[in-house]
């Protein structure tokens, strides 16, 4: 270990640069690395994930559907809506978080400001109705995210950023340049599997698989 810790690796434990920053260096300091997957998984957090990327688990957050019922001329709101099979209801009861990293620090800045620190997005009710199981129709629908998910999102990518800033540490030394060299192709494939590790140890499983609502648009915009 270098007798002098990384100030990029101080400053991040001590919250004087935010997690997008410290993404950014990550880039930055990756930039001759010549790994796809790794890069890409920076790219991802800076920029968000597009609709058919594959989402890490962490950025998979519980949800609870509530909506707005019509039974005949009465109008039930903000009541759970149940469904008809299993595959349906874990469906719904998960959400994929696609946006960039500044937008996931705005959200859970929000979420801590929130007097029920949580918040939802909205459902596509023409699907919710399809697979709803009630004795009338669903008029609006959202799902509301499990308490702090946007906070625990930022905090596992944090943990993420640090323990690759210490590989890279460990192996190259001191960060504070930004600059790594990768020219030794023997450490350079260790390093890469090593951070690998670090980023895909969730073994991430799509909920859906082989189903019809798996390529829904269901939860694509935020709201409530």
């Amino acid at each position: 270990m270098p007798k002098q810790r990384s100030k990029i690796i101080k400053d991040l434990i001590m919250n004087k640069i935010n997690v997008l920053q410290a993404m950014q260096s990550l880039d930055f300091m990756l930039e001759d690395i010549n790994d796809t997957e790794i890069k890409d998984w920076v790219n991802n957090e800076i920029n968000g994930y597009k609709k058919d990327d594959k989402i890490p688990e962490y950025r998979k957050v519980s949800t609870m559907l509530v909506g707005d019922i019509q039974v005949g001329y009465a109008i039930y709101k903000n009541v759970n809506i149940p469904f008809i099979d299993k595959e349906a209801f874990e469906f719904f009861s998960k959400a994929d978080i696609n946006d960039p990293l500044s937008t996931i620090m705005k959200l859970a800045e929000a979420e801590t400001e929130s007097s029920e620190h949580s918040l939802c997005l909205d459902a596509n009710t023409v699907l919710v109705n399809k697979y709803q199981q009630t004795n009338g129709s669903v008029i609006r629908a959202r799902r509301e995210l499990s308490i702090y998910s946007y906070n625990t999102i930022l905090s596992t990518i944090k943990d993420k950023i640090l323990n690759i800033f210490k590989v890279l540490e460990e192996n190259y030394g001191n960060l504070d340049e930004l600059y790594i060299d990768f020219s030794d192709d023997d450490k350079k494939a260790k390093v890469i599997e090593k951070i690998e590790t670090i980023v895909y140890n969730d073994n991430s499983v799509n909920i859906g698989d082989n189903s019809e609502i798996k390529n829904s648009t269901v939860g694509d915009n935020n709201g409530c």
